[in-house]
């Protein structure tokens, strides 16, 4: 227990020091053999090659990747376009397709930063076109991205997946309502401000004739088929979610042959972007893994079960305390980072209690995602700084409210397990 104390100061000490994550896994995991001489050296590489040794890993750079294409394929758009359609003759309802065009987009993009970084843009233009403040139309914007990862494709849920060896498919299909619901609490949370408070009032409400909403419905409805794509293919047994996510890349370039958006130029930038991001979540992968296997070795997993089954038995009890925690893990590390670290630590505790992986699954990763618009670190709200080009704490302050609606739809999903397990259950006995 002393080397995984050793470990946890270490990692810590050079997280407040501002090391990058993957560095701050990699000095920390080599006090193992500094203070086990008798260690061969080699298990460094063996445990590291040993984590990526998944097929299911295949998918993330593929996901990554096919979320990327949509967008330099022309979608966010036509996207955006059909969701001012919809609900923008209601009050806020600018701000209201904000969060719906983040749904939609969620089922092509499968990040948070993806929908920050590529329909954020559109969503910042028009929200500022249409009256509302830079502020309030950042916070908002890094809010509704927190959908990104729940509404499948999710690359978050690849990364669990292929961490806690559960089905991608069920994952997916969990993911459906909760990110459904999320969507829906940030919209009350507009209309509510939208009715009662002066920088949230209704901008003149853009009411476009139902004529257009279906032309609008038209042009974005090949994108729209990418979930129906992955999905239905999984699901009908067609292809795996691996080859669903190649699939997707191939759609979203024949899309961006088809709107004339996809250049050269951008396919070059989009290949480039991809790769780097994926060497980045491998090397993490690979130091996690190391890192996780020297806690698991130093009896880590079973210390903090123990000490959570002491406290309570109650499923609900324990899945708030797993809410809590991933809540303050998450904002402060990225939720990739935070699932490798944290799931082999309280998967045990899971299995243990006979909680549902599934239903543990969405709680973790809602819970996790939640805090990319939590201060201090919360990425999304840095990503939203550099989109808008004002501070971080500006958009941090504008995205605070929706914390609210979005934990009271984390604690829904905690009372209410048939939320994330019926769908699954449907297609998978």
């Amino acid at each position: 227990m002393t080397i995984v104390l050793v470990l946890i100061f270490l990692f810590l000490l050079f997280m407040i020091l501002g090391a990058p994550i993957a560095f701050a896994l990699g000095v920390a995991s080599l006090s193992y053999l500094i203070l086990n001489p008798a260690a061969p050296i080699e298990i460094i590489s063996h445990r590291m090659t040993g984590s990526l040794f998944s097929f299911i890993l295949l998918a993330l750079p593929a996901f990554l990747l096919s979320g990327r294409m949509m967008n330099c394929a022309g979608v966010t758009d036509r996207i955006f376009d059909f969701a001012v359609g919809l609900v923008g003759r209601f009050p806020g309802g600018i701000a209201h397709s904000n969060a719906l065009a983040s749904m939609l987009f969620a089922s092509m993009s499968g990040t948070a930063i993806g929908d920050t970084g590529g329909l954020g843009q559109v969503e910042l233009k028009m929200m500022k076109k249409a009256g509302y403040t830079t502020d309030f139309a950042s916070g908002l914007t890094a809010a509704s991205a927190v959908i990104g990862p729940i509404i499948p494709p999710s690359v978050v849920m690849v990364v669990l997946g292929a961490t806690a060896e559960i089905s991608i498919g069920r994952l997916f299909l969990a993911g459906i309502i909760p990110g459904i619901l999320c969507g829906l609490s940030i919209m009350g949370l507009v209309y509510w401000r939208a009715k009662y408070t002066e920088e949230g009032r209704s901008w003149p409400i853009t009411r476009v004739p139902w004529g257009q909403v279906l032309r609008a419905f038209l042009k974005s409805f090949f994108p729209l088929l990418t979930p129906v794509i992955i999905l239905g293919g999984i699901l009908l047994g067609i292809v795996t979610p691996t080859e669903a996510a190649v699939l997707a890349i191939n759609y979203a370039i024949i899309l961006g042959i088809v709107y004339r958006e996809l250049t050269l130029r951008k396919l070059w930038d989009t290949l480039k972007e991809a790769v780097e991001m994926t060497g980045v979540f491998m090397f993490i992968f690979a130091i996690a893994g190391f890192f996780s296997w020297i806690l698991t070795l130093g009896g880590l997993p079973q210390l903090i079960a123990s000490t959570l089954t002491g406290i309570t038995t109650s499923e609900v009890g324990l899945l708030i305390i797993i809410a809590l925690l991933a809540l303050a893990v998450g904002a402060f590390l990225d939720t990739t980072a935070a699932i490798l670290l944290m799931t082999p630590i309280i998967l045990p505790v899971v299995h243990m209690a006979g909680i549902d992986v599934i239903h543990f699954s969405v709680v973790f990763i809602l819970a996790l995602v939640i805090g990319i618009i939590t201060p201090p670190f919360g990425i999304c709200l840095f990503v939203m700084s550099d989109v808008a080009q004002i501070p971080v704490s500006r958009v941090t302050r504008a995205a605070l409210p929706y914390l609210i609606p979005l934990s009271i739809t984390l604690l829904l999903i905690i009372l209410f397990p048939q939320l994330s397990t019926w769908i699954p259950s449907l297609f998978f006995k």
